[in-house]
């Protein structure tokens, strides 16, 4: 696993809107990962969207629910729902695994970032 060291990102322990994400246990444990290397296991928080950006600062969007990370190979055609998302993405493409409340797959551009408690953390 690759941390990415030196980026400059606003993680709190205590998100405005606690229905929409959740509270980091440990807030020592996170880190910011490349998608393509989380690993089975791993408590997937948040993402970093292009979109909004506070102080030009990449922002953590927290997600709805915290899941275990069970990766597998992308399928554009499973039908899921979100794999067709990134159909046309011009690089590579990881998914995250269907292990989380909305029974779908959860993919990624491979370079994304996201916000992980690794599973041997």
């Amino acid at each position: 696993m690759t941390t990415i060291e030196l980026l400059p990102v606003i993680v709190t322990d205590v998100p405005d809107d606690e229905d929409q994400a959740p509270l980091l246990v440990d807030p020592a444990a996170a880190r910011v990962v490349r998608a393509a290397d989380v690993a089975t296991g791993d408590t997937v928080l948040a993402t970093f969207p292009d979109w909004p950006k506070y102080q030009g600062l990449p922002h953590a969007c927290y997600l709805n629910d915290q899941y275990q990370a069970q990766p597998k190979p992308y399928d554009p055609t499973c039908g899921c729902g979100s794999c067709e998302n990134f159909a046309d993405h011009g690089g590579p493409v990881v998914n995250l695994g269907d292990d989380n409340p909305w029974d779908v797959c959860d993919p990624y551009a491979a370079d994304d970032l996201v916000l992980i408690v690794p599973a041997a953390a």
